[in-house]
């Protein structure tokens, strides 16, 4: 009998932790919007221009350009190299990711820059319906940073 109450309460324990991480998991999907970038370190918040992350299920992508970018009526097989790199985006990557213990575990797996490519990136995230808050200590300069976003899709 006590086996199978702690069999029970066990089972219990991990379909609940399940359904933690399905929520999580469901309220992080979409298409968001970043509308600051919080030094928390330096205590300065920046714009981060027309910055974009793109979460599914097991993926996100993010992608940041200018949003004075020039209009070059062109095809890019077209286009001299400098109208090429007026096109750009000033940054981007491709990471996998999971949440484990109420942090979102990304590794990414392309950049612009090279610096973040196999990276593991442990991040603490809060989300509702509107609105998703990423937390962790940048690559680049070890300094803490918060990514504010809002739900475009």
């Amino acid at each position: 009998m006590k086996f199978m109450l702690l069999l029970l309460l066990g089972v219990g324990v991990l379909v609940s932790s399940c359904g933690d991480k399905m929520e999580y998991s469901s309220l992080v999907q979409g298409v968001w919007k970043v509308t600051k970038i919080v030094n928390l370190d330096k205590k300065e918040e920046t714009d981060p221009g027309n910055m974009h992350y793109v979460v599914t299920k097991r993926h996100i992508m993010t992608v940041g350009g200018k949003e004075d970018r020039p209009v070059v009526a062109k095809n890019f097989a077209d286009m001299k190299p400098e109208e090429i790199l007026s096109q750009l985006p000033a940054g981007g990557g491709f990471m996998e990711y999971e949440i484990v213990d109420g942090k979102i575990h990304r590794t990414t797996k392309f950049a612009l820059s090279e610096l973040f490519e196999g990276k593991l990136i442990q991040t603490e995230f809060e989300v509702d319906q509107e609105n998703l808050v990423f937390r962790d200590s940048h690559h680049a300069d070890g300094e803490l940073r918060e990514w504010h976003m809002v739900r475009v899709e």
